[in-house]
C-alpha cells in the first residue's frame, strides 16, 4: 500500500492536478499547457496568475515617480510583474522544444 503523501499526491493528479504527483520533490513547476504553477505544495491557476499580474499592475500604476518611496515601491511591483512574464515565456519555449522533438 502506497504512503500518505503518494496516495494524496494520486488523488491530486486523478482530480485534475495533471501531474502534480511528479513535482512533490521540486519547488516550483510552471505547465504551460494548462497555465498553472505548482509551487508549496499548491496549485496556482492561469486566472489567479493573470489577476496577479493585474493587480501588480494596478499597484504600480498609483506609484509616484517623484517620491523616492513611492519609486521604490514601483520597482518592486515590476519585479513581480517581469516575473510572472518570465514564468509564461519559459513556458513558452519549453512548449516550443516540446514541439521541436515530435
Amino acid at each position: 500500500m502506497a504512503d500518505r503523501e503518494d496516495l494524496i499526491n494520486q488523488l491530486a493528479a486523478r482530480m485534475g492536478a495533471g501531474d502534480f504527483a511528479q513535482t512533490k520533490y521540486n519547488e516550483s513547476r510552471y505547465d504551460p499547457k494548462t497555465g498553472t504553477l505548482y509551487c508549496d505544495g499548491i496549485m496556482i491557476t492561469k486566472p489567479i496568475i493573470e489577476k496577479a499580474e493585474q493587480y501588480f499592475k494596478g499597484l504600480k500604476s498609483k506609484c509616484s515617480y517623484t517620491d523616492p518611496a513611492s519609486r521604490e515601491m514601483a520597482m518592486i511591483y515590476q519585479v513581480a510583474i517581469e516575473g510572472i512574464k518570465v514564468i509564461r515565456e519559459s513556458g513558452q519555449e519549453t512548449m516550443k522544444e516540446d514541439r521541436s522533438n515530435s
